[in-house]
């Protein structure tokens, strides 16, 4: 408790301040001065607290910190030198609070940007704000009004999405129980005792099940958020639409990381990324330079269990995948046609497969299979213990 309010809680103070004031005009200012007082607090928090507490089951606990609080200062860095204030666009604000683009009243002002600021905090897609140009929303596939029917749905889609995860997870140790059970360990998802083939076959489908196991991970977060915030919060269920569109019938790269996967970074690497390589190198320069932060955002993360890790191999991912979708606008360029299709769909499976192994080798090497998600209960092996004993 006494490292949450010494060293947690300034920090989401400072970035609470930011929310606010980027929805009020000439604010440019004081944003400025917050941002490297904010930048400050994020960084002697990650390197002071230690949720883990030495634990090394308990590894995830960093990560999450670290990747919260790099996740805080790219968010605060956007709103720092955002030209335009926030806004709400979803009819959830009070009446008389804007007309147009103009503030009626600096009092009714400031108490509504001190509401909406908690939804900002969390809103990392902006649903129902007027900053996510260009991001299309996924159509849920079962839409409902009344809070109850969505709160049930998403307890549905949680408990899912718990054991999905938790028997992804399980899958992938019992290819080496020994390395992959133990968070202090860790191990190569390569084994050199296979002939070639298999041990082709091995490497990916250990990858292939830690890409499921991450959007599993990933969904029941979301769903845990959605029946939070709408229960708590009365938030209506269109402020939570889909995380994902099916990434799994991606034609393209430009399909699977402009559309379908979860865009939650989306604003903040076109920002911090795509915009100064934009304007050095151009267009094509703009999209390396949103997967190269993106690269180290998730090195640093990767990093933070304390094993070490391969910036080279992890950065390299998300900078090939910008390269592939750079190839992707040069073949439209040549042949007027953009890559979609069966082809589009191989082509773009394999490219993940290809730069995507040697980083779920370094998953395996720093541990990140051992560490214990829910305190050491594991949903999927309880639900089949259950089964067992009913027939």
């Amino acid at each position: 408790m006494d490292s949450f309010l010494t060293y947690i809680l300034p920090v989401f103070a400072c970035q609470y301040s930011m929310g606010v004031l980027v929805q009020l005009r000439g604010t440019q200012l004081y944003r400025g001065a917050l941002l490297p007082i904010l930048l400050w607090f994020a960084w002697r928090a990650s390197v002071t607290v230690d949720p883990s507490g030495g634990d090394p089951t308990q590894v995830q606990l960093n990560a999450f910190l670290i990747g919260q609080m790099c996740s805080v200062a790219m968010r605060s860095a956007v709103w720092a030198t955002a030209q335009e204030p926030y806004r709400r666009i979803d009819g959830s604000i009070p009446p008389g609070s804007y007309q147009g683009d103009e503030y009626k009243g600096l009092s009714a002002n400031i108490a509504t940007a001190l509401w909406n600021a908690w939804d900002l905090l969390l809103n990392l897609r902006g649903v129902g704000w007027n900053w996510p140009r260009g991001l299309a929303f996924p159509k849920a596939a079962f839409e409902t009004r009344s809070r109850v029917t969505f709160v049930l749905w998403s307890a549905v889609r949680l408990v899912f999405h718990v054991v999905a995860y938790d028997a992804t997870l399980q899958a992938i140790r019992m290819f080496s129980p020994e390395d992959f059970s133990s968070a202090g360990h860790g191990g190569s998802i390569y084994e050199a005792s296979l002939p070639p083939i298999l041990q082709l076959i091995r490497c990916f489908m250990i990858s292939a099940f830690t890409v499921l196991m991450t959007y599993f991970a990933l969904e029941w977060c979301y769903q845990l958020l959605t029946i939070l915030f709408v229960t708590l919060l009365q938030q209506h269920p269109s402020q939570w639409p889909p995380l994902f569109d099916s990434p799994w019938l991606s034609t393209s790269l430009s399909d699977l990381w402009g559309r379908r996967w979860h865009q939650m970074f989306r604003h903040m690497l076109l920002t911090i990324g795509s915009l100064p390589f934009d304007f050095l190198f151009g267009r094509l320069g703009g999209i390396i330079g949103a997967f190269l932060v993106s690269g180290i955002f998730h090195d640093i993360e990767l990093r933070s269990v304390g094993r070490g890790g391969n910036s080279l191999v992890v950065i390299g991912f998300f900078v090939m995948n910008g390269v592939g979708i750079v190839l992707e606008r040069v073949w439209k360029r040549i042949c007027g046609r953009s890559v979609r299709g069966i082809w589009g769909w191989i082509w773009t499976f394999s490219w993940l497969a290809l730069w995507g192994v040697p980083v779920v080798n370094e998953w395996g090497k720093a541990g990140r299979f051992g560490a214990e998600s829910f305190g050491g209960f594991q949903p999927s092996v309880a639900l089949i213990s259950f089964v067992r004993r009913q027939i």
